[in-house]
Protein backbone atom coordinates (compact mmCIF):
# COMPACT_ATOMS: atom_id res chain seq x y z
CA UNK A 1 0.00 0.00 0.00
CA UNK A 2 1.31 2.94 -0.97
CA UNK A 3 0.74 6.70 0.43
CA UNK A 4 -1.08 9.44 -1.13
CA UNK A 5 0.89 11.91 -2.45
CA UNK A 6 0.38 14.51 0.13
CA UNK A 7 2.56 17.43 -1.79
CA UNK A 8 -0.38 19.16 -3.60
CA UNK A 9 -1.85 19.27 0.05
CA UNK A 10 1.53 20.39 1.53
CA UNK A 11 1.98 23.17 -2.03
CA UNK A 12 -1.72 24.33 -0.65
CA UNK A 13 -1.24 24.83 3.02
CA UNK A 14 2.25 26.53 1.92
CA UNK A 15 0.15 28.26 -0.21
CA UNK A 16 -2.46 29.94 2.18
CA UNK A 17 0.19 30.08 5.21
CA UNK A 18 2.45 32.59 2.34
CA UNK A 19 -1.45 34.15 1.77
CA UNK A 20 -2.15 34.47 5.58
CA UNK A 21 1.59 36.02 6.22
CA UNK A 22 1.47 38.36 3.60
CA UNK A 23 -2.33 39.53 4.11
CA UNK A 24 -1.80 40.57 7.71
CA UNK A 25 1.95 41.91 7.48
CA UNK A 26 2.44 43.36 3.83
CA UNK A 27 -1.39 43.64 2.17
CA UNK A 28 -2.85 45.24 5.25
CA UNK A 29 -0.34 47.86 6.21
CA UNK A 30 0.44 48.53 2.80
CA UNK A 31 -3.02 49.42 2.19
CA UNK A 32 -3.96 51.05 5.09
CA UNK A 33 -1.00 53.39 3.97
CA UNK A 34 -2.56 53.64 0.50
CA UNK A 35 -6.14 54.63 2.18
CA UNK A 36 -4.18 57.25 4.58
CA UNK A 37 -2.42 58.86 0.98
CA UNK A 38 -5.81 58.76 -0.39
CA UNK A 39 -7.14 60.83 2.63
CA UNK A 40 -3.99 62.92 2.96
CA UNK A 41 -4.20 63.98 -1.16
CA UNK A 42 -8.24 64.55 -0.73
CA UNK A 43 -7.74 66.70 2.47
CA UNK A 44 -5.47 68.33 0.79
CA UNK A 45 -7.31 69.33 -2.15
CA UNK A 46 -10.08 70.38 -0.13
CA UNK A 47 -7.83 72.70 1.72
CA UNK A 48 -6.46 73.78 -1.37
CA UNK A 49 -10.10 74.43 -3.12
CA UNK A 50 -10.98 76.38 0.02
CA UNK A 51 -7.58 78.80 0.56
CA UNK A 52 -8.26 79.34 -3.35
CA UNK A 53 -11.59 80.56 -2.47
CA UNK A 54 -10.82 82.23 0.31
CA UNK A 55 -8.08 84.16 -1.96
CA UNK A 56 -10.85 84.83 -4.57
CA UNK A 57 -13.07 86.08 -1.46
CA UNK A 58 -9.78 88.12 -0.28
CA UNK A 59 -8.90 89.84 -3.75
CA UNK A 60 -12.88 91.12 -4.22
CA UNK A 61 -12.73 92.88 -1.25
CA UNK A 62 -9.02 94.34 -2.14
CA UNK A 63 -10.39 95.54 -4.94
CA UNK A 64 -13.92 96.53 -3.78
CA UNK A 65 -11.58 98.64 -1.14
CA UNK A 66 -9.29 100.33 -3.70
CA UNK A 67 -12.21 100.98 -6.09
CA UNK A 68 -14.01 102.97 -2.40
CA UNK A 69 -10.28 104.80 -1.58
CA UNK A 70 -10.28 105.78 -5.50
CA UNK A 71 -13.39 106.93 -5.52
CA UNK A 72 -12.55 108.84 -2.37
CA UNK A 73 -9.41 110.38 -3.47
CA UNK A 74 -11.04 111.65 -6.41
CA UNK A 75 -13.94 113.21 -4.32
CA UNK A 76 -10.78 114.78 -1.77
CA UNK A 77 -9.49 116.06 -5.63
CA UNK A 78 -12.29 117.32 -6.42
CA UNK A 79 -13.28 119.23 -3.81
CA UNK A 80 -9.65 120.48 -3.76
CA UNK A 81 -9.79 121.92 -7.21
CA UNK A 82 -13.14 123.14 -6.26
CA UNK A 83 -11.95 125.22 -2.71
CA UNK A 84 -9.03 126.37 -5.34
CA UNK A 85 -11.11 127.73 -7.53
CA UNK A 86 -13.34 129.36 -5.16
CA UNK A 87 -10.45 131.43 -3.58
CA UNK A 88 -9.39 131.90 -6.63
CA UNK A 89 -12.18 133.45 -7.99
CA UNK A 90 -12.96 135.45 -4.61
CA UNK A 91 -8.55 136.85 -4.99
CA UNK A 92 -9.95 137.95 -9.23
CA UNK A 93 -12.54 139.66 -7.98
CA UNK A 94 -10.50 141.67 -4.83
CA UNK A 95 -8.26 142.44 -6.88
CA UNK A 96 -10.35 143.85 -9.91
CA UNK A 97 -12.26 145.67 -7.41
CA UNK A 98 -9.09 147.36 -6.06
CA UNK A 99 -7.97 147.47 -9.45
CA UNK A 100 -11.26 149.58 -10.25
CA UNK A 101 -10.66 151.53 -7.19
CA UNK A 102 -7.07 152.37 -7.85
CA UNK A 103 -8.11 153.32 -11.87
CA UNK A 104 -11.23 155.59 -10.18
CA UNK A 105 -9.35 156.92 -7.34
CA UNK A 106 -6.56 158.17 -10.61
CA UNK A 107 -9.13 159.12 -13.13
CA UNK A 108 -10.47 161.66 -9.83
CA UNK A 109 -6.36 162.40 -8.68
CA UNK A 110 -5.79 163.19 -13.21
CA UNK A 111 -9.52 165.15 -13.18
CA UNK A 112 -8.31 167.70 -10.28
CA UNK A 113 -4.86 168.01 -11.51
CA UNK A 114 -6.74 168.92 -15.12
CA UNK A 115 -8.94 171.22 -13.69
CA UNK A 116 -5.70 172.96 -11.51
CA UNK A 117 -3.66 173.44 -14.86
CA UNK A 118 -7.03 174.80 -16.91
CA UNK A 119 -7.50 177.45 -13.73
CA UNK A 120 -3.48 178.09 -13.56
CA UNK A 121 -3.44 178.07 -17.63
CA UNK A 122 -6.48 180.02 -17.09
CA UNK A 123 -4.53 182.65 -14.55
CA UNK A 124 -1.61 182.49 -16.68
CA UNK A 125 -3.13 182.58 -20.36
CA UNK A 126 -3.19 186.38 -20.22
CA UNK A 127 0.53 186.95 -19.00
CA UNK A 128 2.14 184.41 -21.18
CA UNK A 129 -0.18 185.78 -23.93
CA UNK A 130 1.40 189.49 -23.28
CA UNK A 131 4.96 188.18 -22.83
CA UNK A 132 4.77 185.96 -26.18
CA UNK A 133 3.64 189.16 -28.06
CA UNK A 134 6.08 191.48 -26.42
CA UNK A 135 8.81 188.77 -27.42
CA UNK A 136 7.69 188.59 -30.75
CA UNK A 137 7.07 192.64 -31.78
CA UNK A 138 10.24 193.36 -29.43
CA UNK A 139 8.30 196.13 -27.13
CA UNK A 140 6.30 195.74 -23.86
CA UNK A 141 2.71 195.25 -24.43
CA UNK A 142 0.77 196.14 -21.51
Amino acid sequence: MQLPDLSLLLVMVIFWATYVVLKVFVLKPLGSILEEREQAVAGATAALSEALDHEKETLAEIDRRLTEARKEALAARQAARADANAKRQTLLEDARAQAKAAVAEAQEKLDREIGAARSDLAKNARATAAEIASLALGRRIA
